[in-house]
């Protein structure tokens, strides 16, 4: 599946995730029903994507997998990633390569200040 269908799909489910959280604070008010009636067409554009004719099967899976993934997991690292120097960068962008490529890999952690 392509990586701008992903980031589509993870960005829906951010949005999804912020109206329900807005719902959750603000209940009762006018914008909770405003954001209630955003939150029904991002399950619409969900389940439209889920049940097109044209989407094959592991479209569909893979939509299903971001969708039930931990969408505020992917800007934790992001934040991380932000503190590592480039060497570091490097080294970690070689790990998610051969993980992507479904290499099974051994971390050792090793702690040089003991």
């Amino acid at each position: 599946m392509s990586s701008s269908i992903v980031s589509g799909i993870h960005h829906l489910k951010l949005a999804a995730e912020y109206f329900d959280d807005f719902c959750r604070q603000q209940p009762g008010t006018a914008g909770a029903r405003i954001f209630k009636q955003y939150r029904d067409k991002v399950e619409w554009i969900k389940t439209d994507l889920l049940t097109h004719p044209a989407m094959t099967e592991p479209v569909r899976d893979g939509i299903r997998k971001e969708w039930e993934s931990d969408v505020f997991g992917l800007m934790a690292i992001s934040e991380k990633l932000h503190l590592l120097n480039d060497e570091q960068r490097e080294a970690l962008e070689f790990v998610i390569d051969r993980i992507i490529a479904g290499e099974r890999l051994l971390v050792e952690h090793i702690n040089e200040e003991a």
